[in-house]
């Protein structure tokens, strides 16, 4: 060690401190949409897909559907399990009128999450509109239900009935 070099021991304890404050900001981000965040204990790949899942909805809001999805894409390449980049995929799918390719990714959803509440409304809204997108009425009737079941207040959900009723 040269004199005037802090020692050893305090660079790794700045070291530390840095690092706890970047993860701190990473996992504290806050989403651009109401869909639960990965835990703490996620993996870096699953941190990264969700920053990916953020960056593709700004995409999506500012209408650039096409970029959106290849950022989607990429997101799924590095967690293909994530539900963020499934849900979001799917999404984009449903603006591209592509409800079947919607649907499968719903459906992907589903299979992640189980009985997750919070994730519930959310395949179920995404189903919904797909089935409607398709002609389905019954099965887009069904889904809308479920939406308000665990989400009563829901006004996409309501919206949807309501037009389904007017037809």
């Amino acid at each position: 060690m040269t004199a005037g070099s802090p020692p050893l021991v305090a660079l790794s304890i700045m070291a530390a401190i840095m690092a706890g404050a970047l993860w701190g900001c990473v996992v504290d981000r806050s989403p651009t949409a109401d869909a639960p965040i990965p835990p703490a204990t996620a993996s870096p790949q699953v941190v990264a897909a969700y920053h990916l899942v953020e960056d593709g909805q700004q995409q999506l809001a500012l209408g650039n559907t096409d970029a959106a999805i290849a950022t989607f894409q990429k997101a799924l390449a590095l967690a293909p399990s994530s539900p963020h980049a499934n849900l979001a995929l799917g999404e984009a799918k449903l603006r591209q009128a592509d409800y079947r390719g919607a649907l499968v990714y719903g459906d992907r959803v589903a299979r992640l999450v189980g009985d997750d509440r919070a994730w519930l409304w959310r395949v179920a809204l995404l189903r919904g509109q797909a089935y409607e997108g398709v002609g389905d009425r019954s099965r887009a009737r069904a889904a809308y239900r479920d939406v308000l079941s665990v989400a009563p207040d829901n006004a996409e959900a309501l919206a949807g009935l309501t037009r389904l009723d007017a037809e």
